[in-house]
């Protein structure tokens, strides 16, 4: 081979080798970027978590309340089920009578009841100080 061909094709490996490392150098900048944006926006979520759980508080007020509790429906038949929902805000811990699944103080919740005849179901909720509220809501169960 002359001299001259051997240049050439030193000359084309060098620019793929430098297109090649453009290349990954602008992937790579675009993986950091990307990564740094996410690590920021995470940061910016924990700093402001406390004032969005504040603004919660505020929205559903500062004291002890059931803020809902209903059957759905409010009638069925004996042996099929429905839904318990309750929502309480400030409440440190709740009940209901009578006992159905494990339960927690949530705004917005949902548990599956299948009682066998009709029932009055009572909720309780209790908050740091001790105060206590209670809210009765009743099922009607149909007899075939």
């Amino acid at each position: 081979m002359e001299r001259n061909q051997i240049m050439q094709k030193a000359f084309r490996y060098k620019w793929i080798i430098i297109v090649v490392s453009l290349i990954m150098i602008y992937l790579g900048w675009i993986y950091y970027s990307r990564w740094s944006d996410n690590v920021g926006f995470m940061q910016h979520i924990e700093e402001n978590r406390p004032s969005q759980n504040r603004s919660v508080s505020d929205v559903y007020g500062g004291s002890l309340s059931i803020l809902n509790f209903y059957a759905i429906p409010q009638t069925i038949r004996k042996g099929e089920s429905a839904q318990l929902c309750y929502g309480v805000s400030n409440a440190e811990s709740v009940q209901i009578e009578p006992s159905v699944e494990k339960v927690w103080p949530s705004y917005s919740r949902c548990v599956d009841i299948a009682p066998a005849n009709n029932t009055v179901y009572k909720l309780t909720a209790v908050d740091a100080d001790g105060n206590e509220v209670t809210q009765n809501t009743a099922l009607k169960v149909i007899q075939d």
